[in-house]
């Protein structure tokens, strides 16, 4: 998929469309972190002895694989007020920044 390098957008700290600049932003660990169900795990598989429920992964999570693509996050930038926010995108095999 090809971004433009400048793209004309909504800006929510001017509160108008303005000319933008966009970046593709590093990678980074969607989530947010553990979740309930992980900080739970983790608590109980701290200790020894046999972990029950914990003890074997779910059937679901033994026939997973990774996903083919990945979702980009663009970095956009405001040229009038310098405001800088996270966009995301959707999935793509490839994503590059169209230089026109």
């Amino acid at each position: 998929m090809k971004v433009p390098a400048k793209m004309r957008t909504f800006c929510p700290n001017c509160n108008k469309h303005t000319t933008q600049d966009v970046k593709i932003e590093k990678p980074r660990q969607r989530g947010g972190g553990m979740s309930q169900g992980s900080r739970r795990m983790a608590r109980w598989t701290s200790r020894i002895g046999n972990h029950g429920r914990y003890s074997r992964r779910p059937i679901a999570a033994r026939n997973m694989t990774s996903k083919t693509t990945k979702k980009v996050d663009l970095r956009i930038t405001c040229s009038e007020c310098g405001k800088k926010w996270i966009r995301s995108r959707p999935r793509a095999r490839r994503t590059e920044i169209a230089r026109v």
